[in-house]
């Protein structure tokens, strides 16, 4: 659970701050645009590789539990 917590936080501040990178550019802030937007889409891939990591752990654990109740 701490994943996917984790991951939805950290997509939730990439979709922010690309929104505050739109922002920056209507401003003519060029290169504050480009690097809020270069922030912007490194978390988003970080959280989409956070999630596919609590995806993985659900399962693991869903599977672990399964064979436990089979013993």
């Amino acid at each position: 659970m701490i994943y996917l917590g984790l991951g939805l936080g950290v997509l939730i501040l990439s979709i922010i701050l690309l929104i505050l990178s739109i922002g920056y550019m209507q401003n003519g802030l060029v290169a504050t645009s480009l690097l809020s937007a270069l922030i912007g889409f490194t978390l988003l891939s970080g959280s989409l590789y956070i999630l596919k990591l609590s995806a993985y752990v659900y399962s693991v654990s869903k599977t672990f539990e399964k064979e436990r109740r089979e013993q």
